[in-house]
């Protein structure tokens, strides 16, 4: 089905430009949307997660190069 899916617009996009991975990105995306709108708290935390996430990974990152030099 998600083949199918993809596929349905071959005929309005070429497959090795930039608009089949903006229409791929598209295809994925609309089951995100609808998690916020059903799970808003759940969405919430995971974003707020991935967010604290990606600071302490910044961080150590940093702190790394700092010691290093």
């Amino acid at each position: 089905m998600l083949h199918e899916i993809i596929h349905s617009a071959d005929h309005l996009i070429s497959s090795d430009g930039a608009w089949w991975i903006l229409g791929i990105n598209g295809i994925l995306l609309i089951p995100a949307i609808f998690a916020v709108f059903f799970y808003p708290v759940e969405v919430l935390s995971t974003v707020g997660a991935l967010m604290a996430l990606a600071v302490v990974a910044f961080v150590a990152r940093w702190m790394f190069i700092r010691k290093r030099e």
